[in-house]
């Protein structure tokens, strides 16, 4: 593939620029390396006097002739401005002699001349290249070069795959260390860079190496360089002669982090991500929210911290990772806490309460910006059981204002779903996440191979290869399997010929066997009572979700010593077996501040990895998703140990259902939980049975009392009307006598009904079924509804099956249900249609095992036109005295409850099916023969 360069040195400028003297020395230089060492098929070098035309000529000739599909450098030494307009945008600017400037105090305000670096942006990201670097020494280049302005401009670095970018020297800062150096520092330090002391232990100098040397080279300058771009690793020059004798350090060190995270402190060993760490960067220049999401065991971690957090040296501060656990609220605060003295971390944490992040953010120490991580983000869905936590989290970071503070999530891809609830968060993930793709080609095999050429060994010919097929046919993200089987392979090294071997990685049994291999031999070690103990301690570790979907569950130690309370004394031997898998790589701890100490599995890779625990959590799920909702359940109570925190309702319902088989799987504060919620419920049940019983013998008693005065009233309030006719009296006060009367037997209705609903409770309703036809039935209650349901400009439709024949049932009841329907039908509905519909549902209903039994079903539908019902009020509509609008509509609403209790009286049921605004159908199915 061939190369092609452009090397410009300026220093004759007109106007209000000032000539240099050192950028025509300093492209000379550059240019004599790169044509020694770098390989170039041809170096076009322009320097002294450079109009605007004669450099845009260049870089169009070099990026959309020469350099199409081949490798291309462009070094530019001179002067940079920036050019604010009216409204404060800045725009960047590569000065050349004919370039002439306006300015208004010491702002430059307008130009006319120079290269764009918009424009160059534009050029850079249209033309077709293989690898493009760009090395920029602009001397007195004003804030142009400020890495904000850089990053917002330059974004084909960002976009653009094997695009490389280093620049450095602002504004403020000095070009020359004095007048007699002959190169300016940043270009003195780039030389040295190039220069065969500071090649790779393949004699070639690249982007990466490069930048690292400037970095020391500039650090006691004043100078700092920034950088952008990713992808493969580029070479700019070579220097073969000088490394063709040298000898290789051989380092026993494990370069390979088994099922841990690589750290910063490993960044010389992670290799392969450079793409996307390029990418989160450009993304925290857009907001200062980046969610990284990908597969498990895609090396999401490790990117954020071998990567991402060792490029944020200069002018960053990273405070320690978080995971949101169980309290996200609490680990948040805990977070900043460390930025803070004793006595303003409660002021802190009442802030973050009370007014967000924003006004922490600005009491940060000194003038650096601050990264937090947020690492298993999936947590705050899967541990915290607080909607209301969980949502201020979620607004908490998502909220955070630009300025000092960023924020990067890691959380896994099939945990998206539970996102969607959240609208900011769901905007967030849609324009800003970063998305880990699987390792592969060029980057897979150099995350397998540099970490071991790093430390002077290599892999045997064909294990490249071998591990790759392995790899890639993997469903799900498997580095961590990957990095486990790579750490056992290095432990099994050839320390006479430095080779990791084909036989070696066989006998392992490759990337997935390795774990397995390890985890059961491990297991094997243990007795059959201490396996029992490791069984329980890994699924304890594991929060059991939907289908198959599980997530890593970290406990506090003392929760896993205490499995089991048959015997205080185990509690030493389980300590000895929870150490014995600490010091095997399967679990790992963690120390928190307060000094207590939590466990966690050593990676999610372990649930996919590890046969046996793949077995452990496909058995017995939903005994586990119990168990898990109990221990919730629990540090809701323990958080607030109030009577209404105890399990009641479902939930103890169904750990009653299932406690024998659940008791295993609880602790002792769980099991003293469970046994004081079902003692509470019982209190309450026969407080509720004492007062059912008083109100049933109030009722009975009082059913006379309370009937007998309002007989009187409605039966004087009748002759008192005759009275008044007779004797001619005003019209008003027969219309209060009617009132009277209305409201007399609107309130005896009531009694009524909440006589007979209370009979029915108590069992001392009694049916008298008799044989009946249907249609006499239909035609009695059609009589009787017609009226009501004309009354309100409604007609209504009747439609039964032919030869409905007869029934075997109390046609009393029946009546009562189907003329309760029917009136409400009439009441809710205003110039519509009501439809009473009779079928026989015995071939639609009826089970083939049962037919021989001739249990035959009627159905009643009451069908309307009328206002219909909200989903809300369906599920509530057959409780006592619940309706719609009671004031405009009236009613006792008792009908509907003592219609459905008759129906179970009888051997049926009642549902409705309603829409809003579109109607209702009410159905009453009920045996034909009761008896049945």
């Amino acid at each position: 593939m061939a190369r092609y360069a452009l090397v410009v040195g300026i220093t004759d400028y007109t106007n209000q620029l000032s000539n240099l003297t050192k950028p025509a020395t300093d492209a000379e230089a550059v240019a004599q390396v790169l044509k020694a060492h770098g390989d170039f098929e041809d170096i076009a070098v322009l320097k002294g006097k450079v109009s605007t035309t004669k450099l845009a000529e260049a870089l169009k000739t070099l990026l959309q002739q020469q350099a199409v599909k081949n490798e291309a450098l462009i070094y530019f030494t001179g002067h940079g401005i920036t050019v604010s307009d009216s409204l404060g945008t800045q725009q960047a600017y590569l000065a050349t002699s004919d370039l002439t400037i306006v300015t208004q105090g010491k702002q430059i305000i307008e130009q006319t001349g120079g290269i764009s670096l918009l424009s160059l942006n534009n050029l850079i990201r249209d033309s077709d290249l293989s690898s493009l670097v760009v090395l920029l020494d602009c001397c007195h280049s004003g804030e142009f070069l400020e890495r904000n302005l850089i990053e917002k401009t330059l974004t084909a670095f960002i976009s653009q795959r094997d695009y490389y970018f280093i620049a450095a020297c602002r504004g403020f800062q000095q070009a020359y260390a004095n007048k007699s150096e002959q190169h300016s520092i940043f270009t003195t330090a780039l030389l040295a860079g190039l220069s065969p002391e500071n090649t790779n232990d393949h004699g070639k100098v690249t982007g990466d190496r490069l930048f690292d040397i400037l970095a020391t080279e500039l650090k006691s300058s004043g100078q700092e360089p920034i950088r952008m771009g990713w992808g493969r690793s580029i070479t700019l020059v070579t220097h073969n002669n000088q490394r063709q004798a040298q000898t290789f350090e051989v380092k026993e060190e494990c370069p390979y982090q088994g099922l841990k995270a690589f750290e910063a402190e490993q960044k010389q060993f992670f290799f392969g991500r450079k793409q996307v760490v390029s990418q989160i960067l450009g993304k925290l220049v857009e907001k200062p929210f980046v969610p990284i999401i990908g597969a498990s065991g895609s090396g999401k971690s490790s990117v954020v911290r071998a990567g991402l957090i060792p490029q944020l040296e200069n002018g960053w501060q990273v405070l320690e990772p978080i995971m949101p656990g169980v309290e996200p609220l609490a680990e948040l605060k805990r977070a900043f806490s460390q930025l803070f003295g004793r006595t303003e971390i409660r002021e802190i944490s009442t802030l973050i309460d009370t007014d967000g992040l924003s006004s922490v953010i600005s009491r940060l120490p000194g003038s650096d910006r601050f990264l937090l991580v947020v690492d298993q983000f999936e947590e705050v869905f899967t541990l915290c059981f607080k909607e209301e936590e969980r949502r201020r989290f979620i607004e908490l970071l998502t909220q955070c204002p630009e300025g000092r503070l960023a924020i990067v999530t890691t959380m896994r891809a099939d945990f998206l779903e539970p996102c969607l609830s959240y609208e900011l968060l769901t905007q967030l993930i849609q324009t800003q996440a970063i998305y880990i793709p699987p390792l592969v080609g060029a980057d897979l095999e150099e995350a397998i191979a540099s970490p071991a050429n790093l430390q002077g060994y290599q892999l045997e010919k064909g294990l490249l290869g071998t591990i790759q097929q392995e790899v890639v046919g993997q469903e799900k993200g498997c580095l961590p399997l990957l990095q486990f089987a790579l750490t056992e392979l290095w432990e099994q090294r050839d320390q006479q010929t430095h080779l990791l071997t084909v036989a070696k990685y066989n006998k392992l049994g490759g990337v997935i066997g390795a774990l397995n291999r390890h985890a059961k031999k491990l297991y094997e070690s243990f007795t059959e009572q201490q396996q029992d103990w490791v069984k329980r301690i890994f699924l304890r570790l594991v929060r059991t979700g939907t289908q198959e979907k599980d997530t890593r569950q970290r406990q506090p130690k003392v929760k896993l010593l205490s499995i089991t309370a048959k015997n205080p004394d185990d509690r030493q031997a389980i300590s000895d077996v929870l150490e014995k898998l600490i010091q095997g790589r399967l679990v790992v701890p963690d120390s928190e501040p307060t000094g207590e100490i939590w466990v966690d599995l050593a990676h999610e890779a372990l649930m996919e990895g590890w046969e046996q625990f793949i077995k452990w959590r496909q058995k017995g799920r939903e005994l586990r998703r119990l168990c898990d909702r109990v221990e919730d359940a629990l540090q809701i109570w323990q958080k607030e140990p109030k009577d209404e925190n105890l399990m009641m309702g479902g939930l103890l319902a169904q750990v009653q259902e299932k406690w024998l088989e659940l008791e295993l799987y609880l602790d002792k504060p769980a099991r003293k939980f469970y046994h004081s919620s079902g003692a509470f419920e019982e209190q309450q049940r026969l407080k509720y049975e004492a007062a059912l019983i008083a109100k049933r013998q109030f009722l009975a008693n009082m059913s006379h009392e309370l009937r007998t005065p309002l007989n009187a009233v409605i039966g004087l309030s009748e002759l008192l009307q005759e009275d008044a006719a007779e004797l001619a009296l005003s019209g008003d006060f027969i219309t209060d006598l009617k009132t009277i009367n209305t409201a007399g037997r609107h309130q005896l209705s009531l009694i009524n009904a909440i006589l007979e609903l209370s009979k029915i409770d108590a069992g001392k309703m009694a049916l008298y079924p008799e044989t009946f036809e249907i249609a006499t039935l239909i035609n009695n209650v059609v009589f009787t509804v017609k009226s009501a349901i004309e009354k309100n400009g409604n007609f209504l439709e009747v439609k039964c099956d032919e030869q409905l024949g007869t029934m075997y049932a109390d046609q009393t009841r029946m009546q009562q249900v189907l003329l309760n329907l029917l009136s409400n039908a009439a009441k809710f509905t205003t110039n519509g249609k009501v439809t009473l519909a009779v079928k026989n549902e015995q071939e639609d209903f009826v089970q083939e095992a049962l037919k021989s039994a001739s249990l035959e079903m009627i159905t009643f539908t009451v069908t309307d036109t009328g206002i219909g019902m909200s989903d809300n009020l369906q599920q509530l509509l057959f409780q006592p005295f619940t309706q719609g609008d009671a004031s405009k509509y009236g009613g006792t609403g008792l009908g509907l409850a003592v219609s459905q209790k008759l129906c179970q009286m009888m051997s049926g049921e009642i549902f409705v099916e309603s829409k809003v605004g579109l109607g209702s159908s009410f159905t009453v199915r009920l045996p034909r023969n009761m008896s049945a």
